[in-house]
């Protein structure tokens, strides 16, 4: 997804939503969410959840704020997640755990900024992997710079 989003980007910032083709990532379509986001105050809107992810965090939580979801302390992380990217302008990249079906289970995660003129960010493309990460490596967040 990271050299997806360098390819779209081109020579500006940041690419545009609309530059994103579903065709082009088709198998990583469950896997993704793209949030519209608001700078001042924050708040985060998911205007696209794969099914994958809806499965995991047990909820469609297309077209929900952020702060109408019920993830308890995960507001908070992905908040933080969000401010850190509009202050540096960069994406984002961690390992994350959630408690899934009674298990804790891990992930590797990527937040990339898409912006509608190039400057100003509007949107984030999301990705989550459940599958390659064992559940013993610590959580930590991984920035691109």
């Amino acid at each position: 997804m990271d050299a997806y989003w360098h390819s779209l980007r081109g020579d500006r910032n940041f690419p545009a939503k609309r530059d994103i083709d579903p065709a082009e990532i088709k198998t990583s379509l469950p896997y993704i969410n793209i949030a519209e986001i608001h700078g001042q105050p924050l708040r985060v809107r998911y205007r696209l959840v794969g099914t994958e992810l809806c499965r995991v965090y047990n909820e469609d939580y297309t077209g929900k704020w952020l702060h109408e979801t019920d993830w308890g302390p995960l507001v908070d992380q992905y908040e933080q997640i969000y401010r850190t990217i509009l202050a540096r302008r960069t994406p984002m990249f961690g390992v994350g755990r959630i408690e899934w079906e009674g298990r804790i289970i891990t992930s590797e995660w990527g937040k990339w900024p898409l912006s509608a003129d190039g400057i100003t960010i509007t949107h984030c493309l999301g990705m989550a992997d459940y599958a390659h990460v064992p559940s013993s490596d610590p959580v930590m967040a991984i920035e691109k710079h």
